[in-house]
């Protein structure tokens, strides 16, 4: 008997960690999953939700805030600026993830893409994952 209790147990531990395992958002038209469990992330820190996404954020543009009066926001990107642009210019936005952020942020969108680093990396993780998201908006179409 005992042992069915601990069989039972072992299941349930090995089904938990495999639920964790899986990112929430497997690919781009997953993104409204984040909208549907917007309260887990809600006044936590943007890397629980940077680590909920499994595709590459490929590019990135951040408005801080230049008041109290506004939040600064970040907008993350499935696609290249090429295939961007091509897709605006048929008045379509590809998928987006708007994720508006409590504390003032430095960000210069200008350097960065004179650099090309319009992708999300683990350093802008470790620099501005600790900020809290206190709102998270889902658009685009593919």
């Amino acid at each position: 008997m005992k042992s069915i209790y601990i069989l039972n147990l072992l299941a349930l531990l090995f089904s938990i960690n495999i639920c964790k395992a899986q990112q929430l958002v497997q690919k781009p038209s997953d993104i409204n999953k984040l909208k549907l469990q917007e309260s887990i992330f809600v006044n936590k820190p943007l890397k629980n939700l940077i680590k909920e996404i499994k595709p590459q954020i490929v590019m990135v543009t951040g408005w801080p805030s230049k008041s109290t009066e506004r939040l600064g926001y970040f907008v993350f990107r499935f696609v290249d600026k090429k295939s961007y642009d091509s897709t605006r210019k048929n008045s379509k936005t590809p998928y987006q993830i708007t994720v508006f952020i409590k504390e003032t942020f430095q960000w210069n969108n200008h350097e960065r893409n004179k650099d090309q680093k319009l992708n999300w990396t683990n350093s802008d993780t470790n620099k501005y994952g600790n900020l809290t998201v206190v709102g998270i908006k889902i658009s685009g179409e593919q």
